[in-house]
């Protein structure tokens, strides 16, 4: 049983422990609306800069951060 408990521990401690994710922070302002922010996890850093950048352009005062996490 022991054992067992043991082997449980360790496999889930042991998947992606140094992995790097990276996340793409939107925020939508307006006068009317509001604030808001959304986070979308991404494959990379240039692909959320390029989906930042499409967001940014698609309307007025929206902003985006691209963070790297862990």
């Amino acid at each position: 049983m022991k054992k067992l408990l043991f082997l449980t521990l360790l496999l889930g401690f042991a998947r992606d422990v140094n992995a790097e994710s990276y996340w793409l922070i939107l925020e939508s302002s307006h006068s009317n609306w509001g604030f808001a922010l959304e986070k979308i996890e991404v494959n990379s850093m240039s692909s959320c800069e390029k989906q930042g950048e499409s967001w940014k352009k698609s309307w007025k005062a929206r902003n985006y951060w691209c963070i790297i996490g862990k």
